[in-house]
């Protein structure tokens, strides 16, 4: 999907509501998100941790326009529009994903193929923050 990247993987502590994964466009169209996966999942490493983009309320795909982000948080919350006009997205989990020393974050599409990845703890992709 090109334009779709994950620009960030935020680690704990370093926002309110935890640690969060960015997930940019930085393409020219809007791109749907409903029906991809955020993992930190590989066949080697057998770590189950699986976000799926919903579909929003109304039965529409929930979609990143052109130079908008979605962040995926960890924990528990309401999933909305932020007044930045980015998604605020929350996976729903107890405990802490992200490992501070290294993990990977792996968005997939819905046949299970690499979209894009990026190393936890590194610094955004682009120096705009996209």
């Amino acid at each position: 999907m090109p334009g779709l990247h994950i620009c960030n993987v935020n680690l704990r502590g370093s926002d309110s509501r935890g640690e969060y994964v960015e997930i940019a466009n930085d393409g020219t169209t809007s791109l749907a998100l409903t029906g991809l996966e955020l993992t930190d999942y590989t066949p080697t490493q057998q770590r189950v941790h699986v976000y799926r983009f919903p579909s929003l309320a109304d039965g529409s795909p929930l979609t990143l326009t052109p130079r908008q982000s979605a962040y995926v948080f960890t924990g528990h919350g309401t999933s909305e529009l932020g007044p930045q006009g980015d998604w605020l997205l929350f996976a729903g989990h107890s405990a802490q994903i992200w490992n501070n020393t290294g993990d990977v974050a792996y968005l997939r599409n819905a046949a299970g193929q690499l979209v894009d990845s990026r190393t936890a703890g590194h610094p955004k992709r682009h120096p705009n923050g996209h």
